[in-house]
């Protein structure tokens, strides 16, 4: 409900509707909606989290772990949908306090899982040692921003599985030592073998 319509024009009703519950029954567990909408919020952060740690158990390699997460959130974007246009929502609320901190967490979450993915790579030698890890990861997060607006906006056939590997492996092949730029990205097993596909919160 909340990724389909503003956060401004639902009610509690429609909430209440969605979910098959009496209002009455919705405030048994929630204060309003601004305690639903944080609830929700919060909750798809470490979902997308848990995906990325999947990915990352299958691969030993951190920078192939990078390559595997970024061609999974695009074979996955449609599926996620609901999910990114809740953040894009959040964040037109950001001025809000609770909603910022929520915000906050789950974009922090993913830095520190990027940031300390790309530090072992450093220790291993497979990533540059003068890297900026958590710059890098923000840009990381960046890329997939973009695979979002790309989606939303209609622009589907500007880029394609292909076009997205290239891109994934140029970027990547930039942070490696020559050791850490031998063969970024699978070539015989797709990321479906790697992780199941899991749908987000709509």
């Amino acid at each position: 409900m909340f990724a389909s319509q503003s956060y401004a024009k639902v009610g509690t009703a429609d909430l209440a509707k969605a979910a098959g519950v009496s209002e009455p029954a919705l405030y048994r567990y929630f204060s309003g909606k601004k305690e639903l909408f944080l609830a929700t919020l919060r909750s798809t952060g470490p979902k997308l989290l848990e995906i990325w740690q999947n990915i990352a158990s299958d691969v030993d390699d951190p920078l192939e772990t990078l390559w595997s997460i970024g061609v999974h959130y695009y074979d996955n974007v449609q599926s996620h949908s609901g999910s990114m246009k809740l953040q894009f929502k959040a964040l037109s609320e950001a001025d809000d306090p609770e909603i910022r901190e929520a915000l906050r967490e789950a974009f922090g979450a993913f830095v520190d899982f990027v940031a300390e993915t790309l530090d072992e790579g450093k220790l291993r030698g497979i990533v540059r040692r003068d890297v900026d890890s958590r710059l890098v990861a923000w840009q990381f997060l960046s890329i997939g921003l973009t695979l979002d607006l790309i989606h939303l906006l209609g622009f589907s056939s500007d880029i394609d599985r292909d076009g997205v590997e290239r891109w994934g492996r140029g970027y990547l092949e930039t942070l490696g030592t020559p050791r850490g730029r031998r063969g970024i990205g699978p070539a015989a097993r797709t990321i479906s073998e790697l992780v199941a596909p899991q749908s987000l919160v709509e």
